[in-house]
């Protein structure tokens, strides 16, 4: 039996998700999110959509990145005789090398106090060599520290994938492009937030074959970018978007590189793509993207361990353990 199978016995479709539900979903639309806010242009590829099935492409040699995020302590900091909310976080990014071999390149650990509201905080070094970068963000609310963190992990991982790139890699790295530079860095999103196809479009990325891509199309005012969907796996009676991810590159480079792209990694991703018994977030998780997340984990280094190092610093700096 199919691990994602849906139920019509005496009433609608029901399918039940085979992503773990600690990531969420891997399709999370509301009426809210349902249409991209930018201009997409669906025709920049072709007019009329039909699924594309690349030919056979030679793998260049290419670099996975991807990073982790992780909140070491919370902590309050009186500013400006407020106490304001922030975190002490570590971010790691890394990269895996696939060419004959697979392999990992280089990694970076990094960590940093954010606080809220505009405030910094000099944290101590802390016994063992680590230390925390002050970091601020201009909103009030905890959560818009944890922005900070992830903003904060996004500037390593664009200046891994710009070093690489430069190097010459075909670079792939998870998530959203952070790169605006023509090079050759490939965002690869595994889930859906908003969709950026309309009513027309649609049927075609429900309709791809494990393999297939869409149409290219074009977004963004601010970082303009090619984009396209493709399968890496088949459906096998799970919901008509599993199995989908999106691809984008920057519009700095040609078009017709952009195309050759899509076209190379919707021929060669699939084979990466991982299973649900060895990972929670099959299909769309990449194999070499799962493994290099759980070395930076433990690159990471013992949270316990840390969270006790804070808190005796903060103290000793003449702040109070609370």
């Amino acid at each position: 039996m199919p691990p994602l199978a849906w139920s019509q016995m005496n009433g609608p479709r029901v399918w039940v998700e085979a992503w773990s539900p600690e990531y969420g979903s891997s399709f999370d639309l509301d009426e809210d999110l349902a249409a991209s806010e930018e201009e997409v242009d669906a025709g920049v590829e072709m007019e009329d959509w039909t699924p594309v099935s690349p030919l056979a492409i030679p793998w260049p040699k290419v670099a996975f990145i991807d990073g982790v995020t992780r909140v070491d302590a919370r902590a309050f900091l009186d500013h400006r005789g407020a106490a304001v909310p922030g975190i002490c976080g570590s971010v790691g990014v890394g990269s895996v090398f696939s060419e004959e071999t697979a392999s990992f390149g280089p990694w970076e650990v990094g960590r940093a106090t954010v606080f809220t509201s505009g405030a910094t905080y000099e944290a101590r070094p802390l016994t063992g060599g680590i230390s925390y970068a002050a970091r601020s963000v201009p909103g009030p609310n905890p959560n818009d520290a944890r922005k900070g963190l992830e903003a904060f992990r996004a500037e390593m991982e664009a200046e891994l994938a710009r070093k690489l790139a430069r190097e010459g890699f075909l670079v792939i790295a998870d998530g959203a492009l952070g790169v605006r530079e023509p090079l050759e860095v490939v965002g690869f999103i595994k889930s859906h937030h908003k969709t950026y196809v309309g009513p027309e479009q649609e049927p075609v990325v429900v309709a791809l074959a494990a393999g297939q891509r869409t149409p290219m199309f074009a977004f963004g005012e601010v970082r303009p970018r090619y984009s396209w969907y493709l399968r890496l796996a088949p459906r096998e009676g799970q919901h008509p978007w599993a199995g989908i991810a999106r691809c984008e590159v920057s519009a700095a480079i040609s078009f017709e590189r952009a195309r050759e792209l899509a076209d190379l990694v919707t021929f060669h991703l699939p084979r990466f793509a991982s299973k649900e018994f060895w990972d929670s977030r099959a299909p769309q998780n990449l194999v070499p993207i799962a493994s290099l997340e759980r070395r930076l984990w433990h690159l990471l280094g013992d949270r316990d361990l840390i969270f006790r190092r804070i808190r005796s610093a903060f103290v000793e700096s003449g702040g109070s353990d609370v």
